[in-house]
C-alpha cells in the first residue's frame, strides 16, 4: 500500500497478519462501516471502532423474536419406554411436532425397555407415521440408566436429548427447549409447575434431592432429573454407572465438570393421561440414594468419570 504526505513518497508494507489488522478490516466491511474510503477503513481498524449490532437486535434474540437456531444443527432424541403403548405415540408426535419448524436434522432412538404390553409393536406399526424413528430394543428390563446409555451409544447427530415415553410434555414446551440448542453446551430443563403437576410427596422428595446434590456440588441449579440437552461428543465420553432413576443427576454433575457453559429453561410438565408413573417407587428410592453417594465420590475424585 502507498501513502502519499506533502509530495513526499514514502512505501510502508503493512504487516496485516502480523497484527491482525486483516480480520479487522474484513469486520469492519462486514459491519457495514460507512464508505470512507480504505485510508478510513485502516484507521477504524487499526483502533478497534467496528460498528457493533445494536444492543436491541441482541434483545430481541434474546427474547426469542424470530427464530432463534440461526444456524443448522442436529439432535438426536432418546425416548425410554418401559410398558408406555398407550403413550409413545403421543410422545413421538409430540416431538416431531415441536421439531417440525425448527432447521435442525434430528433422529428418535425409541428405547424398549423389556416392554410387556407391546410398546415395541405400537412403534413398528407406525414406521410409516414417523419415519425418523428408529426402534432399538432389551432382552429385559435393564432399567432407565443402561437405556439411555443405549440410545448415547446408537446415537448419531451433533447434540442429545432424551424424552420420556410418557408424553408428558407438550409440543411448545419441548420446542422452547429444543430452539436453545447451540445457545450453551448443556441447555437444563427445570419444572416451574411442580407443585400443581405432581403429587406432594414426589414433589418434596424432588425438591429435597435438588437441594442435597447442590450442596454435595456446591452449585445452585433448580433441578437435576429433567430435560437435558447435551453435546454428544462430552456423552459419548462419560463413564455412568447408575443405572436406576438417579443417572440423570450422574450425568448433569459429571457433564458439568467438562463443559464450560449452561442455561437452564423453564418448563411446564403435563400430567400423565394414562398409566401410572414408575418414578415414585421402593426400587428408585434406593436407586436416588446410591447416586447421591456416587455423587460425593465425584466430588471427592473417588469415582471414575
Amino acid at each position: 500500500m502507498d501513502l502519499q504526505s506533502g509530495g513526499a513518497r514514502r512505501t510502508v508494507r503493512v504487516h496485516l497478519r502480523a497484527v491482525g489488522l486483516r480480520d479487522r478490516l474484513r469486520l469492519a466491511r462486514r459491519t457495514r462501516l460507512p464508505d470512507r474510503g480504505i485510508v478510513g477503513e485502516l484507521r477504524s481498524a487499526v483502533s478497534g471502532r467496528v460498528r457493533k449490532p445494536s444492543s436491541a437486535h441482541l434483545c430481541d434474540r434474546r427474547r426469542g423474536k424470530g427464530a432463534r437456531v440461526t444456524n443448522a444443527h442436529s439432535l438426536s432424541v432418546i425416548v425410554p419406554a418401559y410398558n408406555e403403548a398407550d403413550n409413545i405415540l403421543g410422545t413421538l408426535e409430540s416431538v416431531t411436532t415441536a421439531l417440525a419448524p425448527l432447521p435442525i436434522d434430528y433422529e428418535i432412538l425409541v428405547v424398549d425397555d423389556g416392554s410387556s404390553d407391546g410398546t415395541g409393536d405400537v412403534v413398528r406399526a407406525n414406521v410409516d407415521r414417523f419415519p425418523r424413528v428408529t426402534l432399538l430394543v432389551n432382552p429385559r428390563n435393564l432399567g432407565f440408566g443402561s437405556t439411555y446409555r443405549r440410545g448415547v451409544d446408537a446415537a448419531t447427530r451433533e447434540h442429545l436429548v432424551m424424552v420420556h415415553g410418557d408424553n408428558a410434555w407438550s409440543a411448545d414446551t419441548l420446542r422452547a427447549l429444543f430452539t436453545r440448542v447451540g445457545d450453551a453446551d448443556i441447555i437444563i430443563g427445570f419444572t416451574r409447575n411442580m407443585w400443581r403437576s405432581r403429587p406432594l410427596g414426589r414433589t418434596v422428595i424432588s425438591k429435597a434431592f435438588t437441594l442435597l446434590v447442590n450442596i454435595i456440588t456446591g452449585r445452585r441449579l433448580k433441578y437435576y432429573n429433567g430435560l437435558q440437552l447435551h453435546r454428544a461428543d462430552v456423552l459419548k465420553g462419560l463413564a455412568i454407572q447408575s443405572s436406576g432413576y438417579g443417572f440423570q443427576a450422574e450425568v448433569l454433575v459429571k457433564a458439568l465438570r467438562r463443559t464450560r457453559t449452561f442455561v437452564e429453561v423453564p418448563m411446564d410438565l403435563t400430567e400423565r393421561a394414562r398409566g401410572e408413573s414408575k418414578a415414585f417407587r421402593v426400587k428408585n428410592a434406593v436407586d436416588v440414594l446410591r447416586t447421591i453417594g456416587l455423587l460425593c465420590d465425584i466430588e471427592w475424585g473417588l469415582a471414575k468419570e
